[in-house]
């Protein structure tokens, strides 16, 4: 039951929120530039939303995990990838 709250909230409440601050943004910008129609203010309010929760998210999401570190979790292990790979020689072309 509950991950059908959070599923209902993730595709509904979240878009709602969404195109209801973009219409408030979309009014807005139609009324301070009387020469862009109000569907093409809708257009870019929800585009220029969406790019904003979008980058938001990311920064979020780029914070330390000290400051971002959920209560009863501990840090996880620094994983080091090895680059040093054996490739096959290339062969010289002859010409």
């Amino acid at each position: 039951m509950v991950f059908l709250l959070v599923m209902l909230l993730v595709f509904v409440v979240v878009p709602a929120l969404l195109l209801g601050l973009s219409v408030g943004v979309a009014f807005l910008l139609a009324w301070l530039l009387p020469t862009v129609g109000l569907e093409m203010a809708l257009l870019v309010a929800v585009i220029a939303v969406g790019q904003a929760i979008l980058i938001f998210g990311r920064v979020l999401s780029a914070l330390p995990p000290a400051l971002a570190e959920v209560e009863g979790e501990s840090e996880l292990p620094i994983v080091i990838l090895d680059r040093e790979l054996a490739l096959p020689r290339r062969r010289r072309r002859r010409t």
